[in-house]
């Protein structure tokens, strides 16, 4: 069994990063979704190589090797561990790739010990891959249709300035070079990021990339203390840069990337958004704001009613991503670094069940 003994198995698993799914996946699915990360990813024997990672193929977990690694409930799981093919992956995609596996099939995963249901967690503020920082005049004709605001909050954005009903906030200091906004959505454009496999397929010749960030405006946030799966290098100083330009606790972007693991990527208040409709969502999202739990304030009257809201907000953020991406040939991806087609490919369990080989 190798480093599958009994006895080296739960610990290896522990350190992870592993994903836990609930049925065994097919081959295919796992190269598919891994595909999604890395376009070059490929398998290799029984595994899968993708950005330096080795997927490792499915081993059966019982319940009393589950209780070891912390996961509840009696019945079993199947185990598929990321592991480094050589040095450690750039910004510990090994880990995002765990989540994102967890993520799409329903499952969990852990690392460090650390047993997490992802599909619990909001799904994360979707991004547009951008080979430059786009200029002002590129980027105001495609959000004219996507967002709306009638004037400026000069409270929140006492340097914007409105075009065509977009509130542009040019910041151009840190990491951080634009903000467009409107009263549900904030767009913000990061520069200096390391290319993710993801975007490193389409422009190998790049060292960095530019990053569009489509956010819920309203979102009130500490910095973040981890890096997105999406590939950046670490600078505290971006969430100075940030906070400066808006007034009181209100962040209005995500601040820059810190180089530890990325355990808290996915603030749960992501889904605190309004999520109105925007032009390219459709997706009939709610008029009021979701708490970090999901639960609705003051709005739908259930969990389920809370859960569909937060949902339809997400696919609207991804909406508008594929078509920022679309229209400035950038690469639309979800906050683990897989690429989206379309914007119900942001919601958990979109492999989940799919038939076996």
């Amino acid at each position: 069994m190798g480093w599958l003994s009994n006895l080296l198995l739960p610990g290896r698993l522990r350190t992870g990063p592993t994903a836990l799914l609930p049925a065994r996946p097919d081959p295919k699915t796992l190269l598919a979704i891994a595909q999604l990360a890395d376009p070059e990813a490929r398998p290799d024997g029984d595994d899968v190589l993708a950005g330096g990672s080795r997927v490792q193929p499915p081993i059966e977990l019982g319940p009393d090797l589950l209780a070891k690694l912390g996961v509840p409930g009696e019945e079993p799981l199947w185990a598929c561990r990321i592991a480094a093919d050589g040095p450690l992956p750039v910004d510990f995609f090994d880990k995002s790739l765990a989540e994102g596996i967890a993520y799409r099939l329903g499952g969990w995963s852990v690392c460090q010990g650390e047993p997490v249901d992802p599909a619990e967690e909001d799904g994360g503020d979707p991004v547009v891959y951008l080979p430059a920082v786009p200029e002002p005049e590129e980027v105001l004709p495609v959000l004219a249709g996507l967002l709306h605001a009638d004037a400026v909050d000069g409270a929140r954005w006492p340097e914007g300035e409105l075009v065509d009903g977009v509130v542009h906030v040019p910041v151009r200091r840190g990491r951080v070079a634009d903000v467009y906004a409107d009263d549900d959505l904030v767009i913000t454009i990061e520069e200096g990021h390391r290319v993710p496999p993801v975007a490193q397929a389409r422009w190998p010749y790049l060292t960095e990339i530019a990053v569009a960030r489509v956010s819920p405006a309203g979102r009130t946030e500490e910095t973040r203390p981890a890096a997105e799966a999406t590939g950046g290098t670490g600078d505290t100083a971006d969430a100075d840069d940030t906070a400066a330009v808006a007034s009181g606790d209100e962040v209005p972007v995500a601040p820059g990337e810190e180089t530890a693991r990325p355990e808290d990527v996915d603030d749960p208040d992501a889904l605190e958004s309004d999520a109105a409709e925007t032009g390219a969502a459709e997706t009939g999202a709610a008029e009021t704001g979701a708490t970090e739990t999901g639960v609705v304030e003051g709005g739908a009257g259930s969990g389920d009613d809370a859960v569909a809201v937060a949902r339809d907000a997400l696919v609207g953020r991804a909406a508008v991503a594929l078509e920022i991406a679309q229209r400035l040939q950038g690469i639309a991806a979800d906050s683990r670094g897989f690429q989206l087609a379309e914007p119900a490919d942001v919601l958990p369990g979109g492999y989940a069940g799919t038939p076996l080989a």
